[in-house]
């Protein structure tokens, strides 16, 4: 029987260092964690040195008074008290204490309840930490991370997109059409590529300037963004060239988009500043795939062959065909 009663009697063990002078002087004095215990009723009947310096309340101000004085949060209080109820113990639990004098601070409490052999509560030990520096820690933490987060995402918006136009560059746009390509069943992608080019851009550039060249390749970009649909992938090719490529669109649908930008570009002269306004118009050549070819590379070529055919034929026209006939006059 006496075997069978050791492990529980050693619950009760803390209670000999409220009886060992050498035991509770180092308790008072050496542990660096503020340390508390309270008795069955809640009062407070230990209050250490590190707890006086962590409060600010000298002893005879808190002694026998209940714990609620430093941790005033009711429902923080219903937690931790739940907590100890259920499980004995709770570890790092935060809660917002007051110290004398000054604002109040998060604090990480770990307690314990000290139960006799029968179960029934004889005092319970808080150990308390000041949380504020691991709080504010954290905070930065979390303020960095997001900060982090949006830096990359910026930088992976810059490295995907022409910083000109707003538009993606060649490489991410092609990476977007081959994911739509791969979101259709196999065998079944139908996807268009329509490739513009501004008609005699060099000119413009050695006329007015590059920054009336700019200017000219923004409105572009402004203008296919606005005639692109959801989903369609539109992006600056390079230099004067740009491309789109139409989810789902036939070759017929693709020619019609490609009239509808060119019309629009027309319409929609680039005014460079008050004295000047710069008039351009735009090439394009529209394949389909798989009308027209069975892959993305394919389907690239064609456009651009096309779109070339429409430069040699007087430029400011669509070609959707081998056989060159004019989309527009």
């Amino acid at each position: 029987m006496a075997r069978t009663n050791a492990a529980p009697a050693r619950r009760t063990d803390f209670l000999a260092v409220l009886s060992d002078p050498d035991l509770l002087q180092l308790l008072l004095v050496a542990c660096p964690d503020a340390v508390i215990v309270a008795s069955s009723a809640g009062r407070i009947a230990l209050y250490t040195g590190a707890a006086e310096a962590l409060f600010g309340f000298a002893p005879i101000e808190v002694l026998g008074r209940r714990v609620s004085v430093l941790f005033p949060d009711r429902t923080e209080r219903r937690t931790l008290r739940q907590a100890l109820a259920q499980h004995g113990y709770v570890a790092a639990l935060e809660l917002r204490a007051l110290r004398k004098a000054a604002p109040p601070f998060v604090a990480a409490v770990s307690a314990a309840r000290i139960d006799d052999r029968f179960g029934q509560r004889l005092a319970t030990v808080y150990y308390i930490r000041d949380h504020t520096s691991v709080r504010e820690i954290e905070d930065a933490l979390r303020r960095n991370n997001a900060q982090l987060t949006s830096l990359v995402s910026r930088l992976d918006h810059l490295a995907r997109h022409d910083p000109l136009t707003r538009l993606l560059n060649r490489a991410a746009a092609f990476e977007a059409a081959e994911s739509i390509l791969l979101a259709f069943p196999m065998g079944q992608g139908r996807l268009a590529a329509v490739v513009f080019d501004l008609d005699r851009f060099k000119a413009v550039n050695d006329s007015y300037g590059h920054l009336a060249g700019d200017a000219v390749l923004e409105q572009f970009g402004t203008v296919l963004r606005q005639q692109a649909r959801h989903g369609d992938v539109v992006g600056r090719f390079g230099g004067e060239e740009f491309i789109a490529f139409l989810p789902g669109a036939s070759l017929d649908d693709a020619a019609r988009f490609a009239e509808r930008v060119r019309q629009a570009f027309v319409a929609a002269p680039v005014h460079v500043d008050e004295s000047l306004t710069i008039a351009v118009t735009v090439s394009a050549g529209v394949s389909a795939i798989p009308t027209c070819a069975d892959n993305l590379e394919e389907a690239v070529r064609i456009a651009d062959e096309r779109l070339y055919a429409a430069k040699r034929l007087g430029r400011n026209r669509v070609i959707a065909d081998d056989h060159h006939r004019r989309s527009a006059a």
